[in-house]
């Protein structure tokens, strides 16, 4: 059964040459529209084969969110991954957020893959309350007074510009999103591939620690972190900062060879 997306949330996919680039979006509530200015910018300077899919539970409606597990968001990169090798020999990953975690521990399973890029992926989130979701969901006075739904974090700016995503999700997608941050943990040893690290001073999601333990424990022999000043989590939707973002990460790719 095809899935019906909001407009504008769509999967994209751009026939290129024999380099693959792997898209991948965050779980915060945007969709696949977060990266399809950018999907669309680095196809027409480089030529690569672009895929960018929605992950599962995404760009349909905040329902589907329910039962959806981290395991589901990785095999969507999985089969990115198998996808774009059917059309390509070498392939590249960037990922927004949970996006670049996803591509983090997809560079531990694919040899394949020849460069990542991360834009505030994190390791460690600001929102504490998170890593004690599991302890507080079995005291039933805190169970009862945790809200079943979140609003979305995206500023009414962003909307107005035709953001597309859901005003709320469910709080577990909480438990989806540190399964991920456990499983990154375990595998970043794991990544040998050049990797550039991007984060804004001003991300309120995600830690300013993650970029460094990112880069300190994966075993890349070329490696570098760049921070924004000034930018926030959406980085690549901050038009003082994404032609920049875009700008840098396009170049460090074709130093890799896209």
């Amino acid at each position: 059964m095809s899935l019906k997306y909001l407009k504008g949330a769509e999967p994209l996919f751009i026939q290129g040459s024999r380099k693959g680039l792997l898209l991948l979006h965050g779980a915060g509530g945007g969709s696949s529209w977060d990266l399809k200015e950018f999907a669309h910018q680095i196809h027409s300077q480089t030529g690569a084969t672009i895929w960018l899919p929605t992950l599962t539970g995404w760009g349909t409606q905040p329902e589907d969110l329910y039962e959806v597990t981290f395991l589901d968001w990785l095999n969507d990169g999985r089969n990115g991954i198998k996808k774009l090798l059917q059309e390509c020999s070498d392939i590249y990953i960037v990922g927004h957020s949970m996006g670049g975690v996803l591509a983090l521990i997809l560079a531990s399973e694919f040899h394949e893959i020849r460069a990542v890029v991360t834009w505030a992926a994190a390791v460690k989130v600001k929102t504490h309350l998170l890593s004690l979701l599991p302890i507080l969901v079995k005291i039933p006075l805190i169970n009862r007074m945790v809200p079943e739904k979140y609003p979305s974090p995206a500023p009414e700016s962003l909307k107005e510009k035709g953001w597309v995503g859901y005003d709320w999700i469910p709080f577990t997608i909480g438990f989806t999103i540190l399964d991920g941050l456990r499983t990154l943990k375990k595998t970043l040893p794991y990544v040998k591939c050049p990797l550039f690290i991007i984060q804004g001073t001003n991300d309120e999601s995600v830690s300013q620690s993650s970029p460094e333990y990112i880069y300190k424990n994966v075993h890349s022999e070329i490696k570098k972190i760049f921070m924004v000043k000034g930018a926030t989590h959406p980085i690549m939707n901050e038009d003082m900062y994404k032609t920049d973002l875009f700008r840098q990460t396009i170049a460090f790719l074709n130093e890799n060879g896209l």
